[in-house]
């Protein structure tokens, strides 16, 4: 996993991808544009942060709609896709442009539009 610091450095820069739309279902897929994993076409579901020793390791799944006959070993493909997701991370961090969707806050007591009182 990378270092949140290191992938602040990189002026924004995020690994060369589509974004396609499903119309029917408004859902995003990611068509990635470069190799060695070009024309794969995937979405990320859950994302979860876990603490492990000190630090925050990331957990997702995924689902391939397509491969475009891309043979990959699956152990480097789901290390690349990791790395991708934080790098996506990052720069909705950065640009003020990332969004929270689904889940519930297991720590919350009250109403979900007021704060909890502390």
């Amino acid at each position: 996993m990378k270092n949140l610091q290191t992938l602040t450095l990189m002026n924004n820069i995020v690994r060369p991808h589509v974004v396609l739309e499903n119309k029917h279902n408004g859902m995003n897929a990611i068509k990635l544009t470069e190799s060695p994993y070009s024309g794969i076409i995937f979405s990320y579901g859950r994302v979860g942060f876990d603490e492990v020793d000190d630090s925050l390791k990331i957990s997702f799944d995924y689902e391939i709609h397509q491969n475009n006959d891309v043979e990959y070993d699956k152990q480097e493909f789901e290390q690349y896709l990791g790395d991708f997701l934080q790098e996506l991370i990052v720069y909705g961090i950065q640009n003020n442009d990332l969004t929270y969707t689904g889940g519930v806050d297991e720590n919350r007591t009250g109403d979900p539009i007021e704060p909890d009182s502390q």
